[in-house]
Order: C-alpha cells, then sequence, then structure tokens
C-alpha cells in the first residue's frame, strides 16, 4: 500500500503517525486504512509537514462538520491554514456563507435541479450511445468526465467547443499526483488560465448579460451589494473543482463495482428502481473526500487537544463505514432500508450541489444499464486510485 502510514509515538499523549493522505494507491487502499485506523483510536496527530489533527471517530467527524463555530471553513486545506485564495462559498463561514446559499438554493435547489432532468438524461443518453458500438472504453476519460463537465458548462453558459480545454485544466488541476507536480506548479498553472478564462467570461456578461447563472449573478445582492468580480471569480474556481471532480469519481467507482459484481448489475438491469439506492451505497461504501476545518478555539475533540489555529482532518470513511452505524458497513447493500450517510457532508457546508450530483448519477446508471446491460472490466489493467480524493486513475471496461 502506497498510503504511507509510519507511527511517531504519541504527541502529548495522543498516537502520532506520518500518513500522507496524498499517495495514490490500490484499490479501496485508502478506506481501508481509514477502517483502520478508526478501529484503533478515535483520533491521531500527523506529523506531516507542519502538524495536523485527523479525526478517526464517525460521531466525533459529523459533530464536528456541523459545529462551525469551533470548526471553521475558512480553510478546507489540511496543508495550509493560512490560505491565500477563496473559494465561495465553500469557504465562507455564517452568516456571510448563510446569505449566499439562499442565493444559491434558487439556482441549485430541488425544484430547480429536477427541470433539467431531460437536458441532463439526453446529454448523458448522447455520451453512452457515441460509445456502444465500440464494444469497450476508458469510460473515466470518455464518460465519467465528459457526462457532468459538459452539464456545468450549459448550466454556466460556457461555449461547449471548451470542453477539451477544461478537461486538461481538471486533469492539470485535480488529477496530478505529487509525484508528477511536487511543486504544484502544474497545477497552478492551469488554475491561473482557468481564472483568466473566467475573468474574460464574466467581463463579456458584464457588457452583454446572457440566459445562464453567470449572468444571472449579477443582479444579486449580499448586503446591499452586487457581487464583485473577485467574489465571481471565487465562485466560478469552487464551481470548476467541486463540478468537474467529485461526480466523475462517484461515476468511476459506480461503473467498477457493478461491472465487479455481475450479480448487482443484473439486479439493477431487472428492476432499475433499485438504482437510487445503488448510488447511494456506492457513495458511502466508496467514500472519497476528505474535508479539513481550521480550529477557532482551543477545544478537545477524539481525545485530542486542539488548539486554536490548528488544521482538523475529518475523513468522511470513517463515518460512512462505522459498524456502529451500518449493519455489514463494507457492503453494498442494494435492499438497505436505511442509509443515513454523509458522503455529501455535514452540517452548513453540506454540499451545495447534492441535488444536482444524485440527479446526474442516477441518470447516467438508468442510462448506462439500459444501453448496456452486461459489461466487465477489462483483463490486464492494474486498478490503482488517487490519493487526497480517493478516484480511480482509469477505468477500461468491455461489453
Amino acid at each position: 500500500m502506497n498510503t504511507t502510514l509510519e507511527s511517531q509515538g504519541d504527541y502529548n499523549g495522543v498516537p502520532a503517525y506520518y500518513f500522507d493522505n496524498r499517495m495514490p494507491g490500490p484499490l479501496l487502499s485508502h478506506q481501508e486504512r481509514w477502517d483502520e485506523l478508526s478501529r484503533a483510536h478515535p483520533a491521531f496527530r500527523n506529523t506531516l509537514a507542519q502538524g495536523h489533527w485527523v479525526v478517526t471517530d464517525g460521531q466525533s467527524v459529523q459533530e464536528a462538520l456541523q459545529d462551525w463555530r469551533t470548526f471553521s471553513s475558512t480553510s478546507v486545506t489540511v496543508l495550509n491554514p493560512e490560505p491565500n485564495f477563496l473559494w465561495i462559498p465553500e469557504m465562507l463561514d455564517p452568516p456571510l456563507h448563510t446569505k449566499w446559499r439562499r442565493l444559491l438554493g434558487e439556482e441549485f435547489g430541488p425544484k430547480s435541479i429536477a427541470a433539467r432532468e431531460s437536458e441532463i438524461r439526453a446529454i448523458a443518453v448522447e455520451f453512452i450511445d457515441r460509445l456502444l458500438p465500440a464494444g469497450g472504453a476508458d469510460v473515466l476519460d470518455e464518460f465519467a468526465r465528459r457526462f457532468p463537465t459538459l452539464i456545468f458548462m450549459r448550466l454556466m453558459g460556457l461555449p461547449e467547443e471548451d470542453l477539451e480545454q477544461f478537461l486538461e485544466w481538471v486533469h492539470e488541476m485535480l488529477h496530478l499526483s505529487h509525484t508528477e507536480d511536487p511543486d504544484h506548479r502544474r497545477q497552478m498553472a492551469a488554475m491561473t488560465a482557468a481564472l483568466a478564462y473566467f475573468q474574460q467570461q464574466i467581463a463579456e456578461r458584464r457588457e452583454s448579460p446572457r440566459a445562464d447563472l453567470l449572468s444571472r449573478m449579477m443582479q444579486w445582492r449580499i448586503d446591499g451589494e452586487t457581487l464583485s468580480d473577485y467574489d465571481m471569480h471565487a465562485f466560478c474556481i469552487l464551481m470548476f473543482q467541486a463540478g468537474f471532480d467529485t461526480v466523475p469519481i462517484g461515476l468511476g467507482w459506480m461503473l467498477y463495482h457493478f461491472a465487479s459484481h455481475p450479480e448487482q448489475r443484473a439486479a439493477l438491469v431487472a428492476d432499475p428502481a433499485l438504482i437510487p439506492n445503488g448510488v447511494e451505497e456506492v457513495l458511502r461504501v466508496y467514500s472519497f473526500v476528505v474535508p479539513a476545518r481550521k480550529a477557532m478555539r482551543d477545544t478537545e475533540i477524539g481525545g485530542c487537544p486542539v488548539k486554536s489555529g490548528e488544521m482538523v482532518m475529518l475523513p468522511l470513511a470513517v463515518c460512512n463505514r462505522d459498524a456502529d452505524r451500518f449493519d455489514n458497513p463494507e457492503e453494498i447493500d442494494l435492499d438497505r432500508a436505511t442509509n443515513n450517510h454523509i458522503a455529501f457532508g455535514s452540517g452548513p457546508h453540506r454540499c451545495l450541489g447534492s441535488h444536482l450530483a444524485r440527479l446526474e448519477l442516477n441518470i447516467a446508471m438508468e442510462e448506462w444499464h439500459r444501453r448496456i446491460p452486461d459489461y466487465r472490466i477489462a483483463p490486464g489493467q492494474t486498478l490503482e486510485q488517487t490519493g487526497n480524493m480517493y478516484g480511480l486513475v482509469s477505468l477500461r471496461l468491455e461489453w
């Protein structure tokens, strides 16, 4: 396993490890590492870089995510407690965060998202039908990443001919390993290029508004003031990263799981009403998001004496794979009656795009299994997952 874990004794009476969560590893290696750590203790000190706390008790993770006064979102990158960037609304705390969420709720609430169902379904069908005659493909590159990216571009009103450029930026910003980009130069170059792109798009809409989200946002007011270009940029970069990574990762895990579990795949094909449960179970079992928060006061969590200003890592896997919370937590159960997972987070920062993500994932699974009911993992490939956000590096399927 490449997810380096080295015991460092203890730190103020708390177990200490050197744990580099950014390293890639074999299938499910990160999730299984969290299982191991959560069984051993409720929290530990990570000595990586300047050091931070890591909570491995599921209940404590959820409580911390809900306690925004103690655990702030002003920094959400565990190795960077003083970021020189801002993602809106993710890196805002209430009450300003609440004002943004109220405005964005009109765009991302259940009613608005449901109105896009036919458009989203048409996009899924187009991509799948384009793949179907080939008899096989790397489904991450050819479907899982393209499908939600195009939806995002339509939502924002961006030119669809820029899709390939967006996919390249996403790769450079989100999919490079630490070895490939140790000093983050490639990542920053892509982010700079994307920021310049959005600056141009915003300027064009200031001059000539259109029927898209960016144009509508220019009419919004927060505390009586219209949104600045800076705030618009900060929102665009967050949407760029959140919209282009989480849904592709989730979709990749779903295609992997049902390709490797033919009896469950057959059940979905025979009864598509099982698909919503299948989607929720994969999001739970393959939990891939690891939030971080900044302590705003001295506190204690999981037995750890956290000081104001210190960073705390809150892996969702320890909650979603918790045996005290779920029977057989590491198994996909298509008939599970209760699935109160927190794959979309918890508290005021619960994922703004969860309704859109769920719709995209359910439609993708419905249309995929309608058109390609019998598929399998292509032989001869070594499947690995990335670090930091646990997505498959690649996945070739055959049908």
